[in-house]
């Protein structure tokens, strides 16, 4: 059942909280409004501050523990990690909350079962975390099970605008074929330091006609991709291509387009490279069904965006930055060892 499930994945064991500086935040503060919806301080806290324990956990075990990776650009694009997870959060909670409101639209309910295990979901989460966590994370009964509620509410709503979705995908879209390659650089190579070295006039001069002898080679009786790859220390890479494919350079999709099934390509020259390939299969059956899932899997994610995007474009949402601005991660939150005595249980502040 999703309430279950949602228990296992987001409020598995306990917490542990660094030594707790400065004031507590007002949680029945509004953060943010939609039409007649307000979206309370401690409910966005709430949601943070869960998902600060596991980013500090992942961050601190990559970057080490002094690190106050709240403060810090680890993207590149000008925003502290702190207000990214803001806005993140509240992203989530504009879905939430809008589909919410449109429960009706799809018949979607939570079943009794479910409010039970929300209830239930809470309680143990309360009953698993110290006092100081649970205040620190604006974490009460109501909270939590509007949380688990509006998030368990999103995946069954998710679900049901998903279902809608086109989901007959023709064979030929699905179709991926197979093949096999030699790719041969004409710029340069990477030497044993990983630096990417040039080419001289001399050896792409070699590298040409290496590439006219392999040719030559290909025609005769027997030879084989594989066999005169060997022959001139080259690699032969295998790969599946789908009709609308636009990874391939155009050149070798366009060879491949016209072979039959275990024919060889003539030699390909691009600006960069020659290439020698075959089409193993017309069909790959394995690549072909794990495509028609992925066409499908993208459709009703396309479908549930435009859904969801079109009942948002007139809704009010409007988030009050400088309330958003009382959440702070200065106290840290980390998900607790099992294993840690109760002595350890306070660790150190992120200052």
């Amino acid at each position: 059942m999703r309430a279950k499930k949602l228990t296992a994945i987001l409020l598995a064991g306990a917490l542990c909280a660094s030594a707790l500086t400065g004031c507590g935040i007002n949680k029945n503060a509004t953060a943010a409004t939609m039409n007649d919806q307000e979206v309370s301080l401690g409910i966005v806290n709430f949601y943070c501050r869960f998902q600060q324990a596991s980013y500090e956990d992942m961050y601190k075990n990559a970057m080490g523990t002094d690190k106050d990776i709240w403060s810090m650009d680890l993207y590149g694009n000008g925003t502290t990690m702190a207000d990214s997870l803001k806005d993140s959060t509240m992203e989530d909670l504009h879905a939430m909350y809008t589909l919410q409101a449109h429960m009706s639209d799809y018949k979607v309910a939570l079943t009794d079962e479910e409010k039970s295990a929300i209830k239930d979901a809470a309680a143990k989460f309360i009953e698993s975390n110290s006092k100081n966590v649970l205040d620190e994370m604006s974490a009460d009964q109501e909270t939590i099970e509007e949380f688990l509620t509006l998030y368990t509410i999103k995946d069954k709503m998710r679900e049901a605008i998903e279902a809608e979705a086109d989901t007959n995908v023709s064979a030929e879209e699905a179709n991926m074929r197979g093949y096999s390659m030699i790719t041969i650089s004409t710029t340069g190579y990477t030497d044993d330091s990983g630096n990417q070295v040039e080419y001289s006039d001399d050896e792409k001069a070699l590298i040409k006609e290496n590439v006219q002898k392999m040719q030559d080679e290909l025609q005769a009786d027997g030879a084989t991709l594989e066999s005169v790859a060997k022959n001139y220390s080259y690699e032969v890479t295998n790969g599946t291509y789908a009709k609308d494919d636009t990874t391939l350079d155009e050149a070798v999709k366009t060879a491949l387009d016209g072979l039959k099934e275990g024919e060889n390509s003539p030699l390909i020259e691009t600006e960069s490279a020659y290439y020698f390939v075959r089409l193993d299969k017309e069909t790959d059956e394995d690549a072909t069904e794990k495509n028609r899932e992925s066409i499908i899997n993208t459709r009703k994610t396309d479908h549930y965006n435009e859904v969801l995007t079109g009942w948002q474009e007139n809704d009010g949402w409007k988030v009050k930055d400088k309330v958003l601005a009382k959440i702070s991660f200065k106290n840290s939150l980390t998900q607790k060892d099992p294993n840690a005595s109760a002595e350890t249980e306070n660790v150190q502040s992120t200052q």
